[in-house]
């Protein structure tokens, strides 16, 4: 893994066709006349055997992520392959990567591939980076000004998306590119959706464990964006610790892990949680609860968050 330069080297700125049916586990959706429609509506695509595929650099929700060589250009890019083909889910990223194109906070979406075999790659800009794999390579975690800084641009990036009525569902540090220069890019938008109403009915296997929401956990019938924000309030206390908040094996585990810490009710924190942040203001402090509350009808939206004191506070 490269070396990523510490920010202060740097200036501060704050800154639908017919689809195909969802796959069964482990099936391959083959082209039909209908996906194939679908997929000649999303625009710019071209032909895998363009790039040269050089080593496997990760997994995302629905396919494996390489490192390739563009054969014209010798730029090097990440290509997913889509393991299911045309399936709902994977029109619905491209279609989220495509809207999302220009913005500073998301991996720059390139185009759609096949090969010879019908099987489908989305190219992407390359980031060697990610979060989860630079705390990993950490002794120490991450100060607060540096926190602060990052929190920022995930915020701006999580904004947008709820603005433009979308749920990422599945942030996590593992899913937020770093660049060199400290600029963060979200990625992998495998469990993205796009909603209508505010609380709708979705499906519960979303998020990973350990930054599920409690609604989630609690098959509530209806979810928001709020599931998101209680990710974010995961990765800010991970960005804090250098390891996860809420370590559960299982469902269950997961929910005990919450309710030990934090508590279950949204004004009682447990003092256990008060001692685990030192480094936070009182500031800080508030704003890690506003994202952890257990009602998600009372937690912090992207938009308040940005707008909290505690971004107006000098680190010293």
């Amino acid at each position: 893994m490269a070396t990523v330069q510490h920010p202060f080297n740097y200036r501060m700125h704050f800154p639908s066709p017919k689809l195909a049916d969802e796959p069964k586990p482990g099936e391959v959706t083959k082209i039909t006349d209908a996906n194939q429609s679908s997929f000649e509506n999303l625009g710019n695509y071209g032909r895998a055997d363009d790039y040269e595929m050089l080593d496997a650099i990760g997994e995302g929700t629905y396919g494996m992520v390489s490192r390739a060589r563009e054969k014209k250009t010798g730029k090097i890019v990440a290509m997913k392959e889509e393991l299911h083909g045309f399936s709902r889910s994977s029109l619905r990223e491209i279609d989220i990567l495509r809207s999302v194109i220009g913005r500073p906070w998301f991996v720059e979406f390139r185009q759609v591939v096949m090969d010879e075999y019908d099987r489908v790659f989305v190219v992407m800009e390359y980031v060697e980076n990610d979060l989860g794999r630079v705390m990993d390579g950490m002794s120490v975690a991450f100060s607060v000004w540096e926190v602060k800084y990052l929190m920022r641009q995930l915020l701006e990036g999580v904004a947008f998306l709820h603005e433009n009525a979308i749920m990422h569902r599945d942030l996590k540090p593992s899913n937020i590119l770093l660049t060199d220069n400290w600029t963060l890019k979200i990625c992998d938008f495998g469990l993205s959706k796009r909603f209508e109403k505010k609380f709708d009915c979705h499906s519960h296997y979303v998020a990973t464990l350990w930054y599920r929401a409690p609604e989630l956990l609690t098959k509530a019938k209806t979810y928001s964006c709020a599931i998101d924000m209680w990710s974010v309030g995961c990765i800010m206390a991970e960005l804090l610790l250098n390891e996860a908040l809420f370590q559960g094996e299982s469902e269950n585990d997961q929910l005990r892990k919450i309710a030990n810490i934090i508590g279950n009710q949204d004004h009682i924190f447990c003092p256990v949680f008060i001692k685990r942040f030192p480094m936070l203001s009182r500031k800080g402090l508030h704003l890690l609860k506003k994202l952890l509350a257990y009602n998600p009808y009372r937690r912090i939206t992207a938009e308040e968050a940005l707008n909290h004191d505690w971004f107006k506070e000098v680190c010293v």
